[in-house]
């Protein structure tokens, strides 16, 4: 099975973007996410106001990520609820909460991978000589 490909924002940040590889028809989103949706856990809500600060810093994170975002800190909450009053939380559960968070570079071994360069630079081919 072939890897997928990475976002063109997500090559840039990971300083891997060349410009022979990148789709000059990529759609770019506006980069401000809605409000956090009314329906996600309260203990979402806190996770999602902490990581959309976190990552709208380096413009991974972007009006089209709003459902998955919503979605992996919906699950946030209703894990540490379960943590609070002891009920156990399935394993699928945590599986697809872990799932979300690679997805989003939000592991060690994920985020291992990637570098943040100059966001603001535009790329030159001409740099290199």
């Amino acid at each position: 099975m072939a890897r997928k490909k990475l976002p063109t924002q997500l090559k840039i940040v990971k300083g891997t973007n060349r410009k022979d590889r990148t789709n000059p028809a990529e759609p770019k989103p506006e980069s401000k996410l809605p409000s956090c949706p009314a329906w996600v856990h309260p203990e979402g809500k806190k996770e999602w106001d902490r990581l959309v600060d976190e990552m709208t810093k380096t413009g991974v994170v972007t009006g089209f990520d709003y459902i998955g975002l919503s979605t992996l800190c919906n699950m946030w909450g209703e894990y540490v609820e379960g943590a609070q009053t002891g009920e156990p939380v399935s394993v699928a559960h945590i599986t697809q909460m872990r799932l979300y968070l690679v997805e989003f570079g939000m592991t060690p071994s994920s985020r291992s991978k990637v570098s943040v360069g100059d966001g603001d630079k535009e790329f030159n081919p001409w740099d290199d000589f």
